[in-house]
């Protein structure tokens, strides 16, 4: 059985306890900014990104995303017609892909080829593009990235998790100010995304420094992975707790930018330990959970989620909507396939 390696499948994971400090520190930084908790009235997304539908109850489409990452199985959602074809079925709307510069396996250069494949999955699954430009030092593959898929991707995240890669804000934001308005002129359409961090000091230095060079974003993304290894009893309690944080993300925008952005959870999950707790696999708590989770980001007016992932054996295959070894859909498939149902029009 093939082990999962412990850059991106996932542990980035292994410093999810940060997530709870950074929940903390925006408890106290947005509420002393703004004088108010959490019975701040939520808000709708308040631009429509490419590709987005407001669906029952003003719940933006896409909250109903997944994650394709770095594979670790030879049978994966790249290479399954019937994982993309229930992706399709069940009206996934947003697929997360990231665009190596080099393979995590063999550390093998890119070709056309395999981002062409990462294109054609989510077009025969039935979703719209949101890409990773993973390496945000190696301009010409990201613009190499952004001229091949043109308008078959319009939405893209600037890096992975940049603070755990050991890239400080500085540097992150002197390639964002260089890189992004290259990007723009060859996308103009394209909706660029950052700083896709669980880090609060990180955002808020970013916003700073945003604001200073005038390269704003179009949307501010973050991860969410509620649990470290907690009881599940204790898990779904904290499932709920992203309505909060992602209020309180759009309460620090809006006092540092002085406007509304979208916001997005581009990873989220019960627990992205490695590997993670046996519960995952219960279908009651992971059915509960989901629900939990998917409520709490309508209710705070998110415009897209992503549950990490969709099959690439992360986790050892907990974390994925699908088993790598049959082609079968795994419990937090039916649970948000049933939402899905609940909520499109």
């Amino acid at each position: 059985m093939p082990r999962v390696k412990p850059l991106l499948a996932p542990v980035w994971r292994q410093r999810r306890q940060l997530v709870v400090i950074f929940t903390c520190y925006l408890v106290c930084a947005a509420c002393s900014h703004t004088g108010q908790g959490s019975t701040q009235a939520s808000q709708a997304p308040p631009t429509l990104l490419p590709g987005q539908q407001l669906w029952k109850d003003n719940i933006s489409s896409f909250l109903f995303g997944t994650n394709d990452t770095q594979e670790w199985s030879a049978n994966n959602i790249e290479t399954s017609t019937p994982m993309q074809q229930a992706l399709q079925s069940a009206h996934f709307t947003l697929m997360r892909t990231f665009f190596f510069d080099r393979s995590l396996v063999d550390h093998r250069a890119t070709t056309d080829s395999q981002i062409e494949q990462r294109l054609k999955t989510i077009e025969r699954s039935g979703m719209t593009c949101l890409g990773v430009l993973v390496n945000i030092f190696n301009a010409p593959f990201d613009t190499h990235v952004v001229s091949y898929a043109g308008s078959r991707c319009d939405l893209y995240e600037f890096g992975n998790e940049p603070d755990y890669s050991g890239i400080s804000v500085d540097t992150y934001l002197k390639q964002w100010n260089t890189l992004i308005p290259r990007l723009r002129k060859i996308n103009p359409r394209a909706r660029f995304i950052g700083p896709v961090t669980g880090n609060m000091g990180f955002l808020y230095a970013f916003l700073q420094g945003v604001k200073a060079s005038r390269v704003l974003p179009d949307a501010i993304s973050f991860h969410w992975y509620a649990c470290w290894q907690r009881i599940a009893q204790v898990c779904l309690g904290q499932a709920g707790n992203v309505r909060q944080l992602a209020r309180q993300i759009r309460a620090l925008i809006r006092e540092t930018l002085g406007k509304e952005l979208p916001i997005g959870v581009s990873e989220w999950n019960a627990d992205g330990s490695n590997p993670p707790p046996a519960y995952g696999n219960d279908a009651t708590f992971i059915t509960t959970f989901t629900a939990l989770a998917i409520q709490a980001m309508a209710l705070a007016g998110v415009a897209f989620a992503c549950q990490f992932d969709a099959a690439s054996y992360a986790g050892y295959g907990r974390l994925d909507l699908f088993d790598v070894h049959n082609n079968s859909p795994r419990p937090q498939y039916y649970a948000l396939k049933t939402l899905i149902q609940q909520y499109r029009t």
